[in-house]
C-alpha cells in the first residue's frame, strides 16, 4: 500500500503541467516528520519561477490563487486543510523550516531542494541568534504600545 506521499510523488507532473512555472513543490511540517495526527493541516512549499510566472499573472491576477486549487484537486485534499507557502517571499525562519523538514514533492531540475537546503538551512547558532533577535524586538513593539 502506497504511503500519502508516495502517492503525492506520483501525482506531481500533473501539478507541473497544470502550474508551468513551478520550479519546486515541497511538502513540509508535521506530515513530512511524520509527527502528524490525522487532522493535521498539509503544509506545501513552492517556488515558482518568476519570469514565467509574471506574464501569466498580468493577464488575470487571479491566477495566483490557482496553486491552491490545482493541489486540492490533484491530490484530493480540502482548501481548508493546506496551507502554501511561497519560497520566493517568505521568512528566513520559514525557509529554513523547509530545507529542514522538507520532502521534495516536484523538482523541475534535479538538486533544485539541495540547492535550497544549502542556502537556506541555518546553524544552531543561527537559530538561537534569529529568535533572540525577535524577542527584542517583540518586547520593543510591546513596549511602544505601553504592555
Amino acid at each position: 500500500m502506497l504511503t500519502k506521499i508516495q502517492i503525492l510523488d506520483q501525482k506531481s507532473e500533473q501539478v507541473s503541467a497544470k502550474i508551468p512555472y513551478l520550479k519546486m513543490l515541497v511538502l513540509f511540517g508535521s506530515r513530512a516528520r511524520g509527527d502528524n495526527q490525522e487532522n493535521s493541516d498539509w503544509d506545501f512549499a513552492v517556488l515558482y519561477d518568476e519570469e514565467l510566472r509574471e506574464p501569466i499573472l498580468k493577464q488575470n491576477a487571479w491566477r495566483w490563487l490557482e496553486a491552491f486549487h490545482i493541489l486540492g484537486e490533484i491530490f484530493g485534499l480540502n482548501d481548508d486543510n493546506m496551507d502554501i507557502v511561497e519560497l520566493n517571499r517568505c521568512s528566513p525562519l520559514i525557509a529554513h523550516y523547509v530545507a529542514r523538514d522538507g520532502k521534495v514533492i516536484y523538482e523541475k531540475l534535479p538538486g533544485e531542494f539541495e540547492n535550497f537546503q544549502r542556502h537556506h538551512l541555518m546553524s544552531d547558532a543561527e537559530l538561537k541568534q534569529m529568535r533572540r533577535d525577535l524577542r527584542q524586538k517583540l518586547e520593543r513593539s510591546l513596549q511602544r504600545k505601553g504592555v
